[in-house]
């Protein structure tokens, strides 16, 4: 049974693991637009009264997560939504989304903005899905950043 629950420190080697290797096997490259200093510590980089790291479980090991950063008082930045590929396309990630929407809520945000590139095709269309609407495409020299938003 799927379980969402914020992060602790002592997920960290989970996280940090899940996320590098989606990202080497399905993002080659993508290392280079997204930094990933706040994988080490995912529940301390995620510390701040309106930013929430979320993992979900399943069977005691961490197959998801999602994040919310502050950006603006008013706007929440949805940042690594990952799914393990073997539990995707069973609602995992709209599940995460949405616990993410609504801490959102909770924390009197007015707006949420995922930046996603054309490789991640599957958070794009999980983010669609569930609400968010395309705000603005940019255009890099290797890929495509779709900038998605959803008022709250």
């Amino acid at each position: 049974m799927l379980k969402i629950r914020q992060a602790k420190p002592e997920d960290s080697k989970q996280i940090k693991k899940l996320i590098t290797d989606i990202m080497k096997k399905e993002f080659p490259g993508s290392q280079k637009v997204y930094p990933s200093d706040d994988i080490h510590n995912p529940a301390n980089y995620y510390n701040g009264k309106k930013d929430v790291f979320y993992v979900a479980e399943e069977d005691s090991k961490i197959i998801g997560t999602v994040a919310i950063k502050e950006d603006t008082c008013y706007t929440a930045l949805l940042r690594r939504l990952f799914v393990k590929k073997d539990f995707r396309g069973k609602g995992f990630g709209s599940q995460l989304i949405n616990k993410a929407l609504d801490f959102c809520k909770k924390h009197n945000y007015k707006k949420v903005i995922f930046r996603g590139t054309d490789m991640m095709k599957s958070a794009l269309k999980a983010c669609l899905k569930n609400g968010f609407k395309e705000k603005d495409i940019i255009e890099l020299p290797y890929l495509k950043m779709f900038i998605l938003e959803k008022k709250i």
